[in-house]
């Protein structure tokens, strides 16, 4: 069987970091998580699209906010990824942005190594995620945004499970699963 796994929000706290930019940029003090109630912050009382798209575009020209990142598994969890991943039946996927200023995938890769993963393999893309699950044969799909799950879901017959965070809790769908932790995942696989 083979994993897809989402990195920011799966195996990465991206949120954290994030929300202390967005914090600095909407000048309007601490965001509780708890607030974010999707992970795009449409719904929140003083986030704009402006203010999100400006953070995301800070943070994708910055390498060190990527390699500071938290990371949420525990270590005997990163250890079982590990051994999925030189198994040859873990594919990390991502939609970091690639710059032209430095390389992504070698701050990711590097990360993933530093947190125990020896042998990584990081596909990037800004497309839909189900082309990829296809392309890549991935039969059980992981990721914490409701619109890769339900974009996988509806359009692959992967299994997809959704780690459950603040910001996706009100997101429901018949072929996706909700997840406390990556124990859950590796229940599943047996």
């Amino acid at each position: 069987m083979m994993v897809g796994l989402d990195i920011d929000g799966v195996v990465a706290d991206f949120i954290s970091p994030f929300l202390r930019l967005v914090e600095e940029r909407a000048g309007g003090g601490p965001i509780d998580p708890q607030t974010i109630t999707d992970p795009n912050f449409i719904y929140h009382p003083f986030v704009t699209n402006e203010i999100i798209s400006e953070c995301m575009e800070k943070v994708s020209y910055n390498p060190g906010f990527w390699q500071e990142l938290a990371s949420l598994p525990s270590p005997a969890e990163w250890k079982t990824l590990d051994r999925y991943s030189r198994e040859r039946r873990l594919i990390f996927l991502t939609h970091r942005w690639e710059r032209e200023t430095y390389d992504i995938n070698q701050v990711t890769c590097d990360w993933l190594r530093r947190n125990g993963v020896s042998d990584p393999v990081v596909y990037f893309t800004q497309e839909k995620k189900s082309r990829f699950v296809q392309k890549l044969n991935i039969t059980l799909f992981v990721d914490d945004r409701q619109e890769n799950c339900q974009d996988v879901a509806e359009n692959t017959a992967a299994v997809v499970l959704m780690p459950h965070r603040p910001y996706n809790q009100t997101f429901s769908h018949p072929r996706v699963q909700r997840i406390q932790d990556l124990n859950e995942l590796f229940d599943y696989l047996g």
